[in-house]
């Protein structure tokens, strides 16, 4: 039983990387454009309450802050792919640990830079 498992793992996992993940990057990556302009186009908050804004932001969707200044805030995420993994794992167990070791060390995070200032 564990090997049709096995076996059905990895169709299932390009189906959903190719079919369902890859087409929703962009509609993740827009929510923070969105966002950021959002913020920028409200004339009613100061700096401080656009950065407390974008902080809230990066906190309730698991970035890590790494850099916070007065005119920008950086946040980045490791954003791990359950397809990807799932192919790993159809691939056998010895794939399931190669990918968990690029998640870990090689994958370079999601990184989002939000201003304070518009770029004129």
């Amino acid at each position: 039983m564990s090997q049709v498992i096995m076996l059905l793992l990895f169709p299932l996992g390009l189906y959903f990387y190719f079919f369902k993940e890859r087409p929703a990057r962009p509609r993740y990556y827009q929510v923070f454009t969105d966002f950021e302009a959002k913020v920028q186009n409200n004339t009613r908050l100061s700096n401080a309450e656009k950065i407390q804004q974008y902080k809230e932001m990066l906190e309730k969707n698991d970035y890590k802050i790494i850099e916070n200044t007065p005119t920008n805030i950086v946040g980045e995420k490791r954003i791990f792919s359950m397809s990807l993994f799932a192919m790993s794992a159809g691939l056998y167990l010895v794939g399931m640990v190669f990918y968990l070791l690029y998640w870990y060390y090689l994958q370079a995070p999601h990184r989002v830079v939000f201003h304070t200032h518009k770029d004129s």
